[in-house]
């Protein structure tokens, strides 16, 4: 981006520089001039032919001068397009989110789109609709990840068995840390069943929802799959009514209503930092092959989940000793 006082200072040095280039040639035909005068004096003297008269010479160079000038005009306005050209670039032509689209009525939308990926209000809702799974995935991976390594020893010692995370050096199975293998089949086949079945149930939601409406307004809230056994929403609402007071001219209904908005608000964002940890959680791994509960013990309580393995091996071998 140009300000203006930079375009200015610009085109006075373009300027400065063409003056003094057309000076200098001005310069280098008027020495020309004096010497060919010279030059063609002790020419006739010696007997030559005379040279062209001076009319002549200052014709041709005249036509060099306008040559000249009309490559200084065309120079100008080169750099007068392409400084024009510059300054019109300004921060709202950039790309990034569309307004209209994130018009933040969404919960965990802060009008953060760089890139302009949601093109309309169904790419939004789509986006929305992967990111709060991947979140939730996230979520549930970035608990039993480090879990699965602070248990694994444990677990193994109250049941005589082999660790599954003994093929990795206890770290957890993964693409890049290896060990899947391990796991029984019995298990993928299971995860394949449910994420099926969740995905079609979603799917059917998100795409047939307009035709099922029967002519009302559908309202579709990304993510939500209905499945709230336990009523958390609903009693974490009541708790937060129960301690706080109703402000001035809000009913208690509309108050419920933004209290859950803040509950789906706390799920998105807790979702994207999963992300990043499950996502961290692989790479440290991946890197420095330790498991990332003793990279950073002091966050996990890894000798205190040591110590409790150790204890449960002895018991395990006083009993069947």
């Amino acid at each position: 981006f140009i300000h203006e006082s930079a375009r200015a200072r610009d085109f006075e040095m373009a300027a400065i520089v063409l003056v003094l280039q057309s000076s200098t040639t001005f310069l280098q035909l008027h020495d020309m001039l004096a010497c060919q005068r010279t030059c063609s004096r002790a020419h006739v003297k010696a007997g030559g032919v005379a040279p062209p008269d001076l009319a002549t010479v200052l014709a041709s160079k005249e036509r060099l001068i306008k040559a000249h000038q009309e490559d200084v005009e065309l120079s100008m306005r080169w750099l007068s397009d392409t400084l024009s050209k510059k300054e019109v670039r300004k921060l709202e032509d950039c790309p990034g989110a569309l307004s209209s689209v994130l018009d933040k009525s969404l919960p965990g939308d802060y009008g953060w789109d760089p890139l302009g990926l949601a093109e309309s209000r169904m790419h939004l809702l789509v986006y929305r609709e992967a990111e709060v799974k991947h979140g939730r995935l996230a979520m549930l991976g970035a608990v039993g990840w480090p879990l699965s390594e602070l248990l694994h020893e444990p677990v193994a010692a109250a049941s005589g068995s082999q660790s599954l995370l003994q093929e990795t050096d206890g770290m957890a199975p993964s693409i890049l840390n290896g060990g899947l293998g391990q796991v029984a089949g019995w298990y993928w086949v299971l995860v394949f069943i449910i994420a099926a079945s969740t995905e079609i149930g979603s799917l059917s939601y998100q795409f047939d929802g307009m035709a099922r409406s029967d002519g009302k307004p559908w309202k579709y809230n990304p993510g939500d799959l209905n499945f709230d056994p336990l009523e958390l929403s609903s009693l974490l609402a009541d708790k937060w009514m129960e301690s706080t007071d109703l402000p001035d001219g809000y009913d208690k209904l509309s108050m419920i209503e933004d209290i859950k908005f803040n509950i789906q608000t706390a799920e998105v964002m807790h979702g994207r930092v999963a992300m990043l940890a499950i996502t961290g959680f692989a790479l440290q791994e991946a890197l420095w092959h330790r498991p990332v509960v003793d990279q950073t013990p002091i966050f996990f309580a890894t000798p205190v989940w040591r110590l409790f393995g150790d204890l449960l091996a002895s018991l395990h071998s006083l009993a069947f000793s």
